[in-house]
């Protein structure tokens, strides 16, 4: 039996079905929604846990890369000098070489020469590195000799020995008094007893925690040893075959990538290393700088551990305005458990020089122009990135809000020309 089609009521029913497609897949879109806000903070957190599960998993790889980033410059320094020596002494062998030798084996040599001098760089890098913390260790030792280090210590251990001793002496006094005020009227037994109880059952438990708090951190500790040791041999290759892996990583996104969108992920990636790179290495070489300044100060005021103190403030300027905190704190409390006021007050006077020093001279020489914002700026970034991320998020703080003010304005410049040409 032949059906009778006709086009308008065919077109009709087809938009019947596509708008009831429509109105379901409107109403399911609204219960993912509600569902979604109903469970954000359960979503968050399994994402939360699984950023967690995924990092600890390359953790190994996330640290060598970093120390890789960090240490490239130096191995391109320690490869160009040692190219520059064994050129001199490659010429020297080819003015010996025959002169029917090939063009190719030439360039086949030159190539295996660039490849062995990065190769030397980075086995210069990873000996200056030891070299570094060899003496760094000699230093510390010596200082903490000199320092008095033993006598210092024991003052501290019978401060608090005699303090707990004398908070004992009190306990056990205002126990007999109660037990011999209270224990005449039964109080003692009935209310003040079963307290005692909960008291020493919730203190045996706390020690109990810590003693496992302690095997747990012995453990982390451990594994982060072995981890940190695994992420310097495979920074070695990262260094060693920095060649060889980006023009592979290159190659893979040229070949998966849409070319425009290559063009502005390369791009916005040379930003974001144009500032990091400025910004971290500037700021840890502003920090070794410091860290010298300090030590020699106060070891010309003659403070104790002045090694030390100068490592542990320097080193922790790398976060604004927090680094300085540290620095006067630790001078200042280190001079008044030695019982010397003066030296705490030279120490302080020394501290804010160094930081007015740093702040006009140094952090604009050494980290330069690579960051442009003001202090208002600097001041939210490190209260939003603390309070969200805590210690690393105020170390990163600078360089993010500075590669996203660089990002916003290139927006804004090319915004502003479009609408001037049009």
């Amino acid at each position: 039996m032949k059906l009778p089609w006709n086009k308008k009521y065919l077109i009709i029913s087809f938009h019947i079905v596509v708008t009831l497609v429509m109105l379901y897949a409107l109403k399911y879109g609204i219960d993912f929604f509600a569902y979604v806000l109903k469970n954000l903070g359960i979503i968050f957190e399994n994402i939360q846990n699984g950023l967690s599960w995924f990092l600890s998993t390359i953790i190994v790889v996330v640290i060598a890369f970093v120390l890789a980033y960090l240490l490239d410059p130096v191995v391109d320094f320690f490869q160009i000098k040692y190219e520059k020596v064994y050129d001199k002494y490659l010429k020297e062998k080819i003015e010996k070489v025959k002169s029917n030798k090939k063009n190719k084996k030439r360039r086949n040599k030159k190539e295996k020469v660039e490849t062995k001098g990065r190769l030397e760089g980075t086995i210069l890098t990873y000996l200056s590195i030891v070299l570094v913390v060899v003496v760094l260790s000699m230093v510390l030792v010596n200082s903490i000799s000199k320092s008095g280090a033993g006598s210092f210590i024991d003052n501290i251990t019978t401060y608090i020995t005699t303090s707990i001793s004398g908070f004992q002496q009190d306990l056990l006094k205002f126990y007999n008094k109660i037990d011999g005020e209270l224990i005449s009227n039964e109080i003692f037994e009935e209310y003040i007893s079963p307290h005692l109880n909960k008291i020493t059952k919730s203190f045996s438990s706390f020690v109990y925690d810590i003693g496992n708090n302690i095997i747990s951190i012995i453990t982390n500790i451990g594994n982060g040893i072995v981890n940190v040791l695994i992420s310097i041999v495979i920074c070695f290759y990262f260094l060693k075959d920095k060649k060889v892996i980006k023009e592979k990583l290159e190659n893979v996104c040229i070949t998966f990538l849409p070319k425009r969108f290559y063009t502005v992920v390369k791009d916005g990636l040379g930003d974001v290393h144009a500032v990091f790179s400025g910004y971290i290495r500037g700021m840890l070489l502003d920090a070794s700088i410091m860290a010298i300044l300090i030590s020699i100060v106060l070891s010309a005021i003659g403070l104790k551990f002045a090694v030390i103190i100068g490592i542990i403030s320097g080193f922790s300027n790398v976060i604004p305005y927090f680094g300085a905190l540290v620095g006067f704190l630790l001078a200042i409390c280190v001079a008044l458990i030695s019982g010397e006021p003066m030296q705490a007050l030279y120490a302080t006077i020394g501290m804010i020089a160094l930081q007015q020093v740093d702040t006009i001279f140094i952090a604009p020489k050494v980290v330069g122009e690579s960051v442009e914002l003001s202090p208002v700026v600097v001041i939210i970034a490190l209260s939003i990135t603390g309070n969200l991320f805590g210690l690393w998020g105020m170390v990163f703080a600078i360089p993010v809000f500075a590669t996203i003010k660089l990002f916003s304005s290139r927006i804004y410049k090319r915004r502003r020309l479009k609408k001037q040409i049009s």
